[in-house]
């Protein structure tokens, strides 16, 4: 099954699962174990799928993640970046990013190629899986997200 699909994530969350679906996602076609695996380690606060501004990411930097050294890696990141944008002009159901707030920031943990597509193709709003932790944080998210409806 493929579980990267903006509409499969809009299913699990009209359930209030979307947990779930971050879970399967990751562990499947979004190859992201190590995410998947962290997430179980505490307890965590998910607000469901958003569209958010693409300006809340604004702390995530433009261009090739600053982990990328290598010329070779940080061509392969923009050429995965044409090609997201070709199948998103086709019609490709793009999964959310998902996306934590921790330490006054969000941070996207899954979908820098996505977000950096979204970004030269000037779009303003993109959807979201949003997660933190803690209840000082999950107070400041949920401020956060209703002044940014």
């Amino acid at each position: 099954m493929i579980y990267g699909t903006l509409s499969l994530a809009k299913q699990y969350d009209k359930k209030g699962k979307i947990d779930v679906w971050m879970q399967d996602f990751l562990r499947a076609d979004g190859k992201n174990l190590a995410l998947a695996d962290g997430l179980l380690l505490e307890e965590r606060h998910y607000f469901g799928l958003r569209e958010i501004p693409i300006s809340l990411l604004s702390d995530v930097k433009s261009g090739a993640p600053e982990y990328l050294h290598e010329e070779n890696a940080i061509q392969y990141f923009f050429y995965v970046v044409e090609q997201m944008k070709e199948s998103l002009a086709d019609g490709w159901d793009a999964p959310p990013l998902i996306v934590d707030y921790v330490y006054g920031q969000f941070h996207v943990n899954d979908g820098r190629h996505r977000l950096e597509t979204y970004r030269q193709l000037g779009v303003e709003r993109v959807w979201a899986a949003v997660w933190t932790t803690g209840e000082e944080n999950k107070k400041t998210v949920e401020k956060i997200l209703e002044e940014n409806r």
